[in-house]
């Protein structure tokens, strides 16, 4: 193979860096490219892509692990187009439960879901300026599988 792009790499974006020290919450964009659903809608707000932009693609994969769908889908109305969007209204409304995989909500605990669900809006929510760093996301991540963990084990003693 040669020493060029391979055919599976993909450019993110184009990136202009000042010389000297990089700041990464200084990092601009010159052009914006992505695949849809998954970039942040707001870097031309924010003029440009910093670590936040990566933990909001980041929270949209989460979500897509917990409804069992694409983040976005072309043909759909425009209220279920994008799962960002569609997660958000459903969080708001406090009926984040109505979006969700029943199969995964039936067998999660209450607590490792919500945990889960809780992390992962987070990294969605319209407030990214307060959202959490991926050390912050790790450790709930860990801390909802822990509490799923602790409940398979409750469940699996309550039945030997």
């Amino acid at each position: 193979m040669s020493r060029g792009k391979s055919v599976f790499e993909t450019p993110v974006c184009h990136v202009t860096l000042p010389c000297g020290q990089i700041d990464r919450k200084e990092v601009h964009l010159s052009d914006a490219i992505g695949t849809t659903g998954y970039v942040d809608l707001e870097i031309p707000k924010t003029g440009g892509v910093t670590h936040k932009s990566d933990i909001y693609s980041f929270g949209v994969v989460l979500w897509e692990i917990l409804c069992g769908r694409k983040a976005f889908i072309p043909n759909a109305d425009e209220d279920n187009m994008f799962l960002a969007s569609l997660v958000r209204f459903h969080y708001e409304n406090d009926t984040v439960n109505d979006i969700i995989l029943p199969d995964l909500r039936n067998h999660m605990s209450e607590k490792s879901l919500t945990s889960f669900s809780n992390i992962s809006y987070s990294c969605i929510n319209k407030e990214r300026i307060h959202g959490p760093d991926m050390n912050s996301i790790t450790h709930e991540l860990e801390n909802a599988l822990e509490l799923q963990v602790s409940y398979d084990n409750l469940v699996t003693s309550l039945f030997l």
